[in-house]
């Protein structure tokens, strides 16, 4: 906050706290058409978040239906959601963690999202103070406070709700470490445990230091051997505590399968949902193609139990690799079908509005408009920062997403981190309207006296 002046700092919580009521008035909003509707969740993803996190509360194991759901889900957003799962429907009654969602559970859990998505605001404003003035900041700030696709991850009871936050946390010490503003290996450390968190919680940020490596060599152009290494041990630094925070999970999920699983084991169901024959680039099937597979990998395993061979690991792991390899076998005989998709899923995941049936067109609507927004401010603000070190980051979120969803279904909602990210350039080209307006008045203002 150094760089902001007494008056300025005013407005930072001013803005923070706007961020906070939106997102409230977003949440009772949005609760109240759940509850009349009858459906406290709106999507799938939601129930199973909450069938972990209810079963950890009352001392039950981490999973998500029977045993072989182990590794269903990344841990930090059901341990999050856990205590709100102990909430009951009758604040008088004594029935706590229900398996059944509790709408008073629900809506504290909605508060818990406004309130990452209000620090991720002020992170935003954070981050943008290091490419351009205050008063640039600030109006980064309000674009982050009421982009409607930043407002509605704060409020579903998804893991993005703490996800964004995280990786917004990661970006600002990634931005201080790279532009050496402070302590550069304590802002690297920071960035990393930040980063580790977010892949805690959306698993599919776990290759992004490949493009902050890539984004640092080619930024700070070294010339010696000297700058390199000084590149490569920050990123060090990043990988090291990263991997310090995500330890905890590879030993448990190492304990279950004694296997090496990284995140998650539903890496080989997300790939077969967006490679598979009729595949149309979303999640429009409710992933109701894993039964076959998993009836078709019991009865393999009943053959070899009575052969008497071992068998390898836990049903789960055997399941996600038997998935994994039907998706790649199917895009390896049918390229062509493989890399139309990949178009169609870019598409999804840049067209303006929504397409899932559960969003309504008041929304749909709101979200079009705010990423056109952002995404125009975002190109004026990077052509007129495009030499200012360090300002280019704020692009790499929406392209490593958009590579990455080439392969995975391509949904707006797996977009939102990144076009949140674009807040900080979009301010800075809106300024540059805002300022060739106020010239043009003026101007025009002049001439009208000098006429008179």
């Amino acid at each position: 906050m150094g760089n902001f002046t007494t008056a300025e700092r005013r407005w930072f919580w001013a803005i923070v706290l706007f961020a906070l009521l939106i997102r409230l008035c977003a949440a009772l909003y949005w609760h109240d058409q759940a509850i009349r509707s009858g459906a406290v969740f709106r999507f799938g993803d939601s129930h199973s978040y909450w069938t972990i996190a209810s079963n950890i509360a009352r001392g039950g194991p981490y999973q998500h239906g029977s045993e072989n759901s182990k590794i269903f889900r990344a841990p930090l957003y059901p341990l999050l959601l856990a205590p709100w799962t102990r909430v009951p429907a009758d604040l008088g009654s004594m029935d706590r963690a229900s398996a059944n969602p509790s709408p008073n559970g629900v809506w504290w859990a909605r508060c818990m999202g406004c309130l990452c998505g209000s620090g991720a605001v002020a992170c935003i404003m954070l981050m943008t103070r290091f490419i351009a003035r205050s008063e640039v900041a600030l109006l980064a700030g309000l674009l982050a406070s009421i982009y409607p696709g930043a407002v509605a991850m704060s409020i579903f009871i998804l893991s993005e709700a703490i996800a964004s936050p995280a990786i917004v946390l990661s970006s600002l010490f990634f931005l201080r470490g790279f532009r050496d503003v402070g302590h550069r290996n304590r802002d690297y450390a920071f960035a990393g445990v930040a980063f580790g968190l977010a892949c805690l919680a959306r698993p599919s940020w776990s290759l992004w230091p490949i493009v902050w490596f890539t984004f640092s060599i080619i930024a700070q152009r070294p010339t010696s051997m000297g700058e390199i290494r000084r590149a490569l041990s920050g990123i060090a630094i990043l990988g090291v505590l990263a991997i310090a925070v995500m330890v905890p999970w590879w030993i448990r999920n190492y304990a279950i399968t004694g296997k090496f699983v990284p995140t998650t084991l539903q890496v080989g169901a997300s790939l077969y949902d967006g490679w598979h024959p009729g595949a149309t680039g979303g999640s429009d099937e409710n992933m109701d193609f894993v039964q076959p597979f998993l009836k078709a990998q019991q009865e393999e395993d009943e053959i070899l139990a009575k052969q008497g061979q071992p068998l390898e690991s836990t049903l789960e792991w055997r399941l996600d690799r038997r998935l994994t390899q039907a998706a790649f076998d199917w895009a390896w005989k049918t390229p062509s079908d493989a890399i139309r998709l990949s178009l169609v899923k870019l598409v999804r995941m840049l067209t303006p509005m929504p397409v899932a049936k559960e969003v309504q067109p008041l929304v749909r609507w709101t979200e079009g408009l705010g990423y056109g927004a952002l995404l125009i401010g975002g190109i004026l603000g990077g052509w007129r920062l495009r030499r200012e070190p360090g300002a280019w980051l704020a692009w790499m979120p929406c392209l490593y997403l958009g590579l990455l969803h080439l392969v995975f279904i391509g949904s707006v909602r797996y977009r939102h981190p990144g076009v949140l990210l674009l807040c900080p350039l979009a301010a800075v080209g809106w300024m540059i309207v805002i300022q060739w307006m106020l010239r043009r008045d003026a101007r025009a203002t002049q001439r009208q006296t000098e006429s008179d």
